[in-house]
């Protein structure tokens, strides 16, 4: 049997093929990028510190343009509950929360629940140990369906029982569905999965309970 042997044509188009996968993987863009500033109280990461452990997740904020993020709020404050759980804070459920403050009243339409006189209203009606609120500033879902990826700004902010700051600060940047691995197929999925590495590039800002 005669081996067959490959032109050097066909040798050259193989080697442009590899040579053009190889500078596309390197060009990829990283799956998360983001850029996080939090200040923390010295006292949130005290050793076996049970003044925070028990901790009230207020309904999230959508502070962006003609309600950009509405139809995730609800998952997101699920996911803030759920990721607490990791960071070994133990949270109240979201029932427990809005039964607590009923009656509190609203901001201003004019004003965020990040503000701290707003935080401080809100603080200690659920017997808890810490508040926590998120507010979405930006939420921008223009290329998910081409590229997988949202760009997105949150602030945050923990405040104990009494009103005092506990940790605050923003973190924006991009995420794509999926992160490193494959992306859902569907919009929906792929906006919930980016709301979800978001809040986990966050919560990763907040000092872990220490407890011995």
């Amino acid at each position: 049997m005669v081996p067959v042997l490959s032109s050097p044509l066909v040798s050259w188009r193989r080697l442009a093929v590899g040579a053009l996968l190889l500078v596309t993987a390197c060009q990829t863009a990283p799956p998360v990028t983001v850029d996080a500033k939090f200040t923390a109280a010295p006292a949130l990461s005290a050793p076996d510190d049970r003044k925070t452990a028990v901790v009230a997740v207020l309904p999230v904020e959508d502070g962006t343009p003609n309600a950009g993020a509405a139809r995730l709020l609800t998952m997101m404050r699920q996911e803030l509950e759920r990721q607490l759980i990791d960071r070994l804070y133990s949270p109240l459920t979201s029932q427990t929360v809005d039964a607590a403050l009923r009656g509190t009243g609203k901001p201003a339409p004019t004003e965020s629940l990040l503000a701290p006189a707003n935080l401080q209203k809100m603080a200690g009606h659920a017997h808890e140990d810490a508040v926590f609120a998120m507010r979405i500033v930006r939420w921008d879902e223009t290329r998910i369906a081409t590229t997988s990826r949202v760009q997105f700004q949150f602030q945050a902010a923990m405040v104990g029982r009494d009103g005092v700051p506990l940790w605050n600060g923003t973190i924006q940047g991009e995420v794509k569905a999926g992160g490193a691995g494959p992306a859902p197929l569907d919009n929906d999925g792929k906006a919930r999965s980016c709301a979800s590495l978001a809040i986990t590039e966050m919560l990763q800002r907040l000092p872990r309970r220490t407890v011995r």
